[in-house]
């Protein structure tokens, strides 16, 4: 434990040593608009969704990964990974086809509230089954292409699986990336 604290301080010693020179670099110019694009493009990969798993009465939290394509006014297919912190059938793979309603009806602004229904195909690799959602979110324009959206939401989702198979009810709360044609 010494020798861990020791490497801590000689590394903090080390690292604010060399942080007061200043360094200069002629040939990187500084953009504010591309650099806040790329950062929310990036951002928005990242970042995993949390999940509210609740199955058989047992709760369970996961971190999802959503990705989407779509076209207005025809609908938008996504797929969606989430990892569930349990013991077994920790990976569940949900393939969905949402059909995006806007609430303030003109969907040339660069960012509007949807809400969107959905239905879909769901796998953890060992049960399947068919599901219901409904999600309410934002969809805003990245800005370094037009198509290019994030989208966060808050997602409500009911699994059927078979009949003398457990139910499963999940509730997300966190920000999608999508290619959406307007």
């Amino acid at each position: 434990m010494k020798k861990f604290l020791f490497i801590i301080i000689i590394i903090y010693i080390h690292t604010s040593l060399f942080s007061q020179e200043q360094l200069k670099f002629s040939k990187n110019k500084y953009n504010a608009g591309s650099d806040a694009a790329n950062s929310l493009i990036l951002g928005s990969l990242l970042i995993l969704t949390p999940t509210l798993i609740i199955d058989d009465s047992k709760s369970y939290f996961g971190l999802s990964k959503e990705l989407s394509i779509g076209k207005f006014p025809y609908g938008r297919a996504e797929l969606d990974y989430t990892f569930i912190f349990r013991n077994e059938r920790y990976s569940m793979l949900n393939i969905s086809y949402n059909n995006d309603i806007p609430l303030n009806g003109n969907f040339s602004n660069p960012s509007l509230f949807m809400i969107s229904p959905g239905a879909g195909y769901y796998t953890d690799f060992t049960n399947k089954g068919y599901f219901v959602q409904a999600a309410i979110g934002l969809w805003a324009s990245t800005g370094f292409m037009e198509n290019l959206s994030i989208h966060p939401s808050l997602k409500f989702r009911y699994i059927f699986k078979n009949e003398n198979i457990r139910q499963i009810f999940s509730v997300s709360l966190g920000v999608g990336f999508g290619i959406y044609s307007r």
